[in-house]
């Protein structure tokens, strides 16, 4: 059975990583950046499900909060590699995930902008 949100499925994932590589973090990151860092993932998610229980013709606003939200997770996973926490093998990964949600998100909105959306069932 073909899963019916590869979106929410994907952040899951990367969510799930992300907490096992703050695990790993010295106590000064883990309890502030680290802490930040998974809340901001699980803000992501939240949009994510909102977005999906919104009508068609109401959704675009909501999936701009998802892209929003993505786009502060980015932000504190970059400060995180900046600082050194986060492996320069591990951030590659999780720049292949980030890409891959980002397309996932602006697809994700160009239908939603377009005007057949309200026809359609929900992503």
């Amino acid at each position: 059975m073909k899963n019916k949100y590869p979106l929410f499925l994907k952040t899951y994932k990367l969510i799930l990583y992300l907490h096992r590589l703050v695990q790993n973090f010295n106590r000064d990151y883990k309890y502030t950046l680290g802490k930040s860092m998974l809340d901001t993932g699980w803000e992501t998610l939240d949009n994510i499900i909102s977005a999906n229980s919104v009508p068609n013709n109401i959704k675009a606003p909501s999936i701009r909060n998802v892209s929003s939200s993505f786009d502060k997770l980015k932000i504190r996973i970059r400060a995180c590699y900046d600082i050194g926490l986060i492996s320069h093998k591990k951030f590659g990964y999780i720049i292949e995930q980030e890409i891959e949600i980002g397309k996932m998100i602006n697809g994700w909105l160009k239908w939603a902008e377009s005007p057949n959306t309200s026809v359609c069932a929900h992503t």
